[in-house]
């Protein structure tokens, strides 16, 4: 009778009310279904794509902020057991207070001016995580002074567990997004988003045979009236430049233009190439560019660009010319019909929702990217096509029999989209491979990257005897899953024999190939800091997210799990299809893989599992230097 009685008294109590923002959208959402078009359904999906994806963000806190010890030990997002070292140090308008603890622990977080963190037993206080030395076991936590005395009472908690603090307002982004929605229950959309949801090219004639794919996207962007541009930019095509090219045309013809992506990093890079390809015809790149770093070569190489600060105040700076920023910026009301062209960067890793959302800032979209490349990182459950990047929505294949499980062109249609199938960095043996595996035998290497070569030493390990393609280095273990020592000393062999190797360039030149020659890369964390502990200081070690649109004459990657052993991420995360073709494509000559041979034993428990160990056994069975 308690229990009845328990579960009768939580019956009574009312729910919980949701705030009217939330009831407008789903309001909304409620109406675009009962519309059953594809366009209102798709709408009615991503309305309320910010929320679902913020829940396992929140379940995460406060999962965390009760867990033991033990548990906090073994999640690499947070630091368990911190202890006060000295007194707080004034910093401005803040304090700093040093703590150490047990450098065993792996740790994922970084130090940096926008790294938040928060301790489990008062979520209420958020420190910026200043200064971090994994190794050593140190770290810096600093708070104003004003959250100092009111959220802790005047002094830095003595000890205790960190936790990340993840969450980012996407409040600007929701209601941008819930007007468009709304917007196409009354009225026509924008045109740039009814052309991305709808999947309509700007043009039939989208390549001509007398020109290039720069050329083709210059004459394209420049005739288009409201529209969707795809440009799919394959490792070392020449993305930036093709986009920059068309930019500038554009600028020149008196074009009002948009440059966003997720990261200030990749607004600025693309920037950059378009001050290069400005001065390049005797003119400067004008306009602005809003939030990020205030200083830097952007901005001292490109005098007319000037920095805005605050995104509020960025339309009362802006004229004429280019602005760059995050949808952040391109979402604000302000915005709206304001520009001509919005590129989004990156736009495999942009989500539609934001997308979608920007676009009624400009009147044209210029998608650029590769969705054969690192994908955006989703966290909550979608319906539909909601959870998908820009990228991914428009080159999903809408033929396919099985609805759940979206499967992507892998080269972007001839009579949709743009593609750029010359690569300008890999050898044409590390090119054959990724473009038989991944991008349907349309991918090339340019002839003068045939020249590319490394002289292999005489006398050396034997681990290495290629002048150029890909090699599998195979060692065997047991029991890793995260860091494999036997890996590391192979990678440092491997680092070793072909240090000092004669490199030739594809200009013809040569040169001893020298530590920044290399690339080191590995799925997790744990493998990159083994790595680190034993390559020589300077050397480019990271994940294989960290040098997505970097290059090197030899790149090494090091999978680190034995077989059998792959955690919770499972095989499909080291042996994932877009990973491995980021990793591999940043080589110009030589690619070496290492890892535990037996993988190509493991029993596949689905499909894309088995097309996973195919992809796997292809690098194996390429290689003549294999070591199996």
């Amino acid at each position: 009778m308690a229990v009845h009685s328990a579960s009768a008294s939580s019956l009574a109590t009312p729910p919980k009310q949701l705030p009217p923002e939330i009831v407008a959208r789903l309001d909304t959402a409620a109406k675009l279904r009962k519309g059953k078009d594809a366009v209102s359904v798709a709408l009615a999906d991503l309305i309320d794509f910010h929320r679902r994806e913020e829940k396992p963000m929140w379940w995460r806190m406060f999962d965390r902020a009760a867990a033991t010890s033990d548990v906090l030990r073994d999640d690499p997002a947070c630091i368990d057991g911190v202890q006060a070292t000295g007194s707080p140090i004034p910093d401005k308008q803040s304090f700093v207070q040093s703590y150490r603890f047990d450098p065993v622990q792996e740790c994922k977080l970084a130090a940096g001016d926008k790294s938040r963190v928060m301790f489990t037993h008062n979520l209420e206080a958020k420190f910026t995580l200043s200064a971090l030395d994994v190794s050593a076991g140190t770290l810096e936590l600093k708070i104003g002074k004003k959250g100092l005395h009111e959220k802790l009472a005047g002094a830095f908690p003595a000890r205790g567990s960190l936790l990340p603090d993840e969450y980012v307002s996407a409040k600007p982004i929701q209601e941008a997004l819930a007007e468009v929605a709304s917007r196409h229950l009354t009225s026509a959309l924008p045109p740039s988003v009814a052309a991305l949801v709808n999947r309509v090219p700007p043009t039939r004639m989208l390549k001509q045979d007398d020109e290039s794919t720069t050329q083709a996207a210059i004459r394209v962007a420049n005739s288009m009236t409201g529209g969707c541009l795809v440009i799919q930019g394959p490792p070392g095509t020449g993305k930036t430049f093709t986009a920059s090219q068309v930019i500038l045309s554009l600028l020149i013809a008196g074009k009002k233009i948009g440059v966003a992506s997720n990261s200030h990093k990749a607004v600025v890079n693309l920037l950059m190439a378009c001050g290069d390809a400005a001065r390049e015809t005797g003119r400067s790149l004008w306009g602005i560019k809003v939030g990020g770093e205030a200083e830097g070569p952007l901005f001292s190489s490109n005098l007319s660009l000037k920095y805005v600060k605050d995104t509020g105040e960025a339309r009362g700076a802006y004229t004429e010319g280019i602005v760059g920023g995050t949808a952040w910026l391109f979402t604000r009301p302000e915005w709206e019909g304001v520009l001509d062209f919005l590129f989004i960067d990156e736009a495999g890793q942009v989500a539609l929702a934001n997308v979608v959302a920007m676009a009624r800032c400009a009147e044209n979209l210029v998608l650029l990217g590769d969705q054969m490349q690192l994908e955006q990182p989703v966290q909550g459950a979608h319906p539909g096509d909601a959870g998908l990047s820009a990228l991914q929505y428009a080159l999903k294949d809408t033929d396919v029999s099985r609805p759940d499980l979206p499967v992507f062109h892998p080269v972007v249609p001839a009579d949709y989209g743009l593609f750029l199938g010359e690569s300008r960095r890999m050898h044409p043996s590390v090119c054959r491979f990724i473009s038989e595996s991944i991008y349907e035998k349309g991918l090339i290497s340019h002839p003068d990257c045939a020249r590319q070569k490394i002289t292999v030493l005489s006398g050396g390990n034997g681990l290495i005897t290629r002048e150029s393609g890909i090699v599998f280095s195979g060692v065997e273990h047991d029991g890793n899953v995260q860091q494999s020592d036997e890996e590391v000393e192979r990678v440092k062999a491997i680092y070793d024999a072909l240090r000092g190797c004669l490199y030739m360039a594809k200009d013809g030149t040569t040169r001893p190939l020298a530590l920044n020659d290399f690339l080191f890369i590995a799925p997790y964390n744990a493998q990159v800091r083994a790595l680190q502990a034993a390559l020589p200081q300077g050397a480019r070690i990271g994940s294989v997210d960290k040098f997505q649109g970097q290059e090197a004459p030899v790149c090494v990657l090091s999978l680190c799990s034995s077989y059998g052993e792959y955690g919770s991420r499972g095989l499909a995360f080291i042996l994932d299809r877009n990973r491995i073709n980021v990793a591999i494509s940043r080589a110009q000559c030589l690619a070496v893989i290492v890892a535990d041979p037996r993988i190509a034993l493991a029993i596949p428990g689905t499909l894309d599992e088995m097309r996973l160990i195919n992809l796997f056994c292809k690098v194996v069975v390429r290689s003549p230097c294999s070591r199996i």
